[in-house]
């Protein structure tokens, strides 16, 4: 079984990537089973206590195991959990040692200073998720909330025992990095 966790802030890329291998695996008819973000992050989305993310994530993927499946992707799994419950990745240490055996994190990059342009790109096009976004602050303080976001993530990237690969998402060039993945993967 390979595993994949795709990881990065909003806007990253991290649907494009994932819709894009959900084709590649059914056209070469793979067995595989997408985990959204729906199951591993919206239940507990506004969550800030580690106990509770810790035990949602472990039942998520001891569940997600037990599936008979050559290839389980992750859209979001437990950095947004660590970062937004002001953790470390050792507190999350659990969840990295079920995933470290067969797991590969993917972590979409975007470049600084087009975080804004991105982020302000996507509302346009998706209402309600722009509403939430409005939420975090003035266009300074969104932009801000993002970039520190990321920051943050790319240093828990650094301390993760999980094999990781980081792709540089700003140009868009999803099928590339996605031709890239499935390099890694040898499929």
């Amino acid at each position: 079984m390979k595993i994949l966790i795709l990881e990065g802030i909003s806007t990253s890329g991290k649907t494009t990537i994932k819709n894009e291998l959900e084709k590649y695996f059914d056209n070469k008819r793979l067995n595989y089973l997408v985990i959204g973000e729906d199951k591993t992050l919206m239940p507990i989305l506004h969550n800030t206590n580690k106990k509770i993310a810790l035990n949602h994530l472990k039942k998520v993927i001891k569940k997600t195991l037990a599936q008979k499946k050559d290839i389980l992707i992750f859209d979001r799994l437990y950095f947004t959990h660590i970062f937004r419950t002001k953790s470390s990745i050792k507190d999350f240490k659990s969840i990295e040692n079920l995933l470290k055996k067969s797991g590969l994190l993917i972590f979409l990059k975007i470049d600084k200073k087009k975080i804004g342009e991105r982020i302000y790109d996507t509302m346009k096009q998706r209402p309600k998720w722009a509403d939430y976004v409005r939420k975090k602050g003035n266009k300074k303080g969104i932009i801000n909330y993002y970039t520190h976001q990321q920051e943050l993530l790319l240093k828990l990237l650094k301390k993760s025992s999980v094999k990781n690969i980081i792709y540089n998402s700003t140009k868009q060039d999803f099928k590339n990095i996605k031709k890239e993945i499935i390099d890694k993967l040898n499929l």
